[in-house]
């Protein structure tokens, strides 16, 4: 991990996204009629689902639910068992996802058999709850088990996209060529299905590049970004190319390629700043990466602009204000430290030290490197006492012993995506 003067903003979170499979219109898969009580009640609720109005969603299951025990086709009540699975999984309702795909799982196999697509579906829904819960083991054997199933059916889409979930798994694993091979196959896949100008086939290459990204592959991560960059250019995929330009950034970053991360990085700026305005949390990240590569470029005073208009901006319009104006805080902190202004940074991290402390403990335990920082810095500044009580107070509280400066910082990570991720 770096030290607390060489940080770098990267991401988020290295979890991986899943996707489960939303199946629409329910009566092309269990013969119902459109117009039969439970599909009307399915597919009311999916529709609901979709438009974000998840307590409705969750009623109208329960209703499907309700009609369909009083059938004989229990095909019908495995079906809303496993289409629930997405409010479950939305809300992290771990434990009712498995219980509903548990029982979804038992009557398909009883009534379609163990060799069904249908089952084959359910056992992919229960690997991504056992995935989402840190169970690999568990989700390697299921994503095998689903992937051995569909490998039987002409529905490569549908194969390509449990390849890619597994795959997402042995990158969380570090299973890195175990995981390469199975994001190629299901580029392979996508590109047999949709061709080479397809969004499916610009986010296998993404995934890739950003698993390897991840892994300190820079070089080959590059050319799989240089790929997907490509594909989202020609699909005028305005995301697709954000994130593409992002991760291009942070290659060309870690392999000292200055100029080129300052035009990745300046370029997904410009089109994030267009997409959703500057003052967006996620233009944030791009500011400070940008700033962070023109100040290794030799651009000091290009990157102050930036560092500064990110602190201004980051307590506006936020939900979590306080959180990003700590973040962009200690960026700018840095940056004053290695151009020897430790009085101008200390002022910045006292400044910004009551917004820290009306944090949830949550949010001060993801953030305690404004404590450590400024610890650090009084302690070079010789002002040992303040340093001590600072470390009293904050810093003992989140760790089992005191966090001298000799222990490396916890990385500030903010990102505009969380990649891989799964074709949904």
């Amino acid at each position: 991990m770096p030290s607390s003067t060489d940080r770098k903003v990267k991401s988020l979170s290295l979890a991986f996204a899943a996707a489960v499979v939303l199946m629409l219109p329910v009566q092309a898969q269990t013969g119902e009629t459109a117009t039969s009580p439970w599909a009307q009640k399915e597919n009311e609720a999916e529709t609901s689902f979709i438009s974000g109005a998840y307590t409705e969603a969750e009623a109208k299951w329960k209703e499907a639910i309700a009609i369909a025990q009083k059938d004989s086709n229990k095909l019908n009540l495995a079906e809303t068992l496993n289409q629930m699975t997405h409010l479950y999984l939305k809300q992290r309702r771990l434990e009712e996802a498995r219980s509903n795909l548990q029982a979804a799982l038992a009557i398909r196999e009883k009534e379609l058999g163990k060799s069904s697509q249908k089952t084959a579906e359910t056992l992919g829904n229960l690997a991504l709850v056992e995935h989402k819960s840190g169970h690999d083991s568990d989700a390697e054997r299921l994503y095998k088990e689903v992937i051995e199933i569909k490998r039987t059916d002409t529905n490569s889409n549908s194969l390509a996209i449990t390849l890619t979930n597994l795959a997402n798994l042995y990158g969380e694993m570090r299973r890195i060529e175990n995981a390469r091979k199975l994001y190629l196959e299901a580029l392979e896949l996508d590109q047999k299905t949709y061709g080479k100008n397809h969004k499916e086939v610009a986010q296998d290459y993404f995934n890739l590049g950003a698993v390897m990204y991840h892994h300190n592959y820079n070089k080959e991560a590059i050319e799989y970004l240089d790929n997907a960059l490509a594909a989202y250019e020609k699909l005028n995929d305005t995301p697709g190319k954000i994130k593409a330009l992002h991760y291009l950034g942070l290659c060309h970053a870690e392999e000292k390629s200055h100029g080129k991360a300052i035009d990745a990085y300046g370029k997904a700026l410009t089109l994030h700043s267009q997409l959703k305005g500057d003052k967006h949390p996620d233009t944030l990240v791009h500011k400070l990466n940008l700033a962070r590569t023109l100040d290794s470029n030799g651009q000091a005073k290009e990157a102050e602009v930036l560092y500064k208009d990110a602190v201004a901006t980051a307590p506006t319009n936020h939900s979590d204000a306080g959180v990003k104006l700590i973040e962009c805080t200690i960026e700018y902190a840095h940056f004053l430290k290695r151009h020897g202004r430790k009085p101008e940074a200390e002022k910045q991290l006292k400044e910004v030290l009551p917004a820290y402390e009306s944090l949830s403990a949550h949010h001060r335990r993801e953030l305690y490197e404004l404590p450590r920082v400024y610890c650090d810095l009084l302690r070079e500044l010789k002002k040992d006492a303040e340093a001590d009580a600072l470390a009293k107070k904050h810093l003992d509280v989140f760790a089992t012993q005191h966090v001298s400066e000799a222990q490396p910082a916890a990385k500030t990570q903010v990102a505009p995506s969380t990649p891989p991720a799964s074709k949904k």
